[in-house]
């Protein structure tokens, strides 16, 4: 496949001279290669903004997450791959691939974390949650008085209390939407996947208690009706934006546009349609994850509730396992 980068506002891909980065782009599109329509390419050019003179981060790495995880089926399931299916026609979902007579369809989604790293590196204090919590904003607004300056001169000047982002909204969003993608009836050997690009291993679980915390979409006590999303079996929650975003400033992260190089995790809805319990867990055998690995890690100087974190940075990060820029 050729391509040529001419939009000199796309710094991701844009250089003076041939990149590793855009050499990993280059292995992803050839795996797609056969699968795409010209219509499906000229489309994906787009999104990638390979032309033109204005740049959309959060589009291109939107593009750049679906890309990851598409090539990676490609060239696994080369003859059982499809790229953007109609399963709930005139919809379609990004890709899918067939194994062992099940089929598994699957819708990929990344965030726009701009007001994340926007809050993130300002010169701040910050508060956030994990989940939806009882009476959080009013906590937010009696502790704002505290760090106000006005207020209490006692506290920092021009250092104000910021609320973090937030995103179980989205996710509740992200849900609807692929439930409207997914066929309503599909029996036990089709399973219906959502993919979410996080960012670092706190943004991943923060994502799992917008899942199973307080409130969670995956719990009977969910913010939001679950029969809006019970087509939805599973959520992956993959690191895949970490490893694209700003990936110039990361230099421990390699083999970017390769899925089964990120840090992936598989997590099943309880208020699905129907069980598929066998097909989940053959899903799991079929896809890279370290969900089995997490499970049985057990946390020693920590919180339970904290598993990720202490399972990427005792376990992956301390190994010199890199699926994550470490933190310095």
């Amino acid at each position: 496949m050729v391509l040529k980068i001419t939009n000199h506002e796309n710094q991701y891909l844009f250089s003076g001279s041939e990149s590793v980065y855009l050499t990993g782009l280059l292995e992803a599109l050839g795996y797609l290669e056969a699968h795409l329509t010209k219509k499906q390419q000229r489309s994906l050019f787009k999104d990638l903004q390979v032309e033109g003179s204005t740049f959309d981060e959060a589009k291109y790495l939107q593009a750049a997450c679906e890309t990851s995880i598409a090539a990676y089926l490609a060239r696994t399931y080369a003859d059982k791959f499809v790229y953007e299916p109609k399963i709930n026609p005139p919809k379609d979902v990004d890709c899918g691939f067939e194994l062992n007579k099940k089929t598994y369809n699957i819708e990929v989604k990344c965030p726009d974390f701009s007001k994340k790293n926007e809050i993130d590196s300002s010169n701040t204090f910050k508060i956030g949650a994990f989940g939806r919590l009882i009476d959080f904003e009013d906590v937010v607004s009696n502790l704002k008085d505290v760090f106000d300056h006005k207020s209490n001169p006692a506290a920092q000047p021009d250092k104000p209390l910021v609320t973090q982002q937030h995103m179980y909204n989205k996710l509740k969003d992200y849900l609807v939407s692929a439930h409207s993608k997914f066929k309503d009836s599909t029996g036990t050997n089709e399973l219906n996947v959502l993919a979410v690009c996080c960012a670092d291993w706190i943004d991943m679980q923060k994502w799992f208690f917008y899942m199973y915390g307080h409130q969670g979409l995956f719990t009977v006590q969910s913010f939001y009706p679950f029969e809006e999303y019970k087509n939805v079996d599973v959520v992956i929650l993959t690191n895949l934006y970490h490893r694209h975003h700003d990936y110039q400033s990361k230099d421990k992260l390699e083999n970017h546009w390769d899925f089964s190089q990120a840090f992936n995790l598989i997590f099943s809805n309880p208020l699905r349609r129907e069980e598929k319990k066998d097909t989940i867990c053959e899903f799991v055998d079929a896809v890279p994850n370290h969900s089995r690995q997490l499970m049985n890690y057990k946390v020693k100087n920590g919180l339970d509730e904290m598993r990720i974190p202490h399972y990427v940075c005792e376990e992956l990060l301390a190994k010199g396992l890199y699926y994550f820029q470490p933190i310095t």
